[in-house]
């Protein structure tokens, strides 16, 4: 299932504080390191996120903790053969779980110059985008191709050292898009998943 909580612009230091009981050590740690109040909201709300996608789906009420392998692609401590996944952005954060290797990639709506859109645009997606009369559009798609990318970036922890001038978009079978009102998100999966979006009440 992916899962999604909108709005985390919205939350501030006393959620944080809130969330405290709800992280481990690692994530706490983790807090500590940033100095942005809205890095630390959003390090603490997508991880609340992946703790209620494991106890909604394995019944895992416990705080996980994460070891890194290739590329620095984080996996469960204590239970390898679930597969996860995080993401966020300014508005909104992402988690997917599954029993196979999985990537998403949450993006919000914003405006991208082609400039930017030259770095990891192939030629015939900026053919595509320039063609597009309408800033609003262009933009949205401009932010649904990174979403695109980035996620399909991840499935193997490459991140941004992978070149995505070369991926065509179009060919990404295994990615599929979710439509947000402030973002579009990207997952890999071999078929559609289900789409959960609990409120924060949810989540502590």
């Amino acid at each position: 299932m992916v899962y999604i909580l909108e709005d985390t612009d919205m939350l501030d230091e006393k959620f944080i504080a809130s969330s405290y009981n709800h992280l481990s050590l690692q994530r706490l740690q983790k807090l500590d390191s940033l100095k942005k109040s809205s890095a630390r909201v959003d390090a603490a709300a997508v991880y609340l996120l992946l703790r209620y996608a494991l106890k909604n789906e394995y019944g895992i009420d416990s705080a996980p903790e994460f070891i890194f392998k290739k590329n620095g692609k984080p996996y469960l401590r204590d239970n390898e053969k679930i597969f996860f996944n995080l993401s966020h952005s300014r508005n909104s954060c992402a988690c997917i779980l599954s029993d196979n290797e999985t990537a998403v990639d949450i993006a919000e709506f914003r405006k991208i110059s082609m400039n930017t859109a030259k770095y990891y645009c192939s030629p015939a997606e900026l053919e595509l985008i320039q063609s597009i009369e309408d800033q609003t559009e262009r933009n949205r798609e401009l932010v649904r191709l990174w979403a695109i990318k980035e996620c399909y970036s991840k499935i193997d922890g490459s991140g941004l050292s992978m070149n995505f001038k070369t991926v065509e978009s179009k060919k990404l079978d295994s990615i599929h898009i979710i439509n947000g009102e402030r973002y579009y998100a990207a997952y890999h999966s071999d078929k559609k998943q289900k789409l959960v979006k609990p409120v924060i009440s949810q989540l502590l």
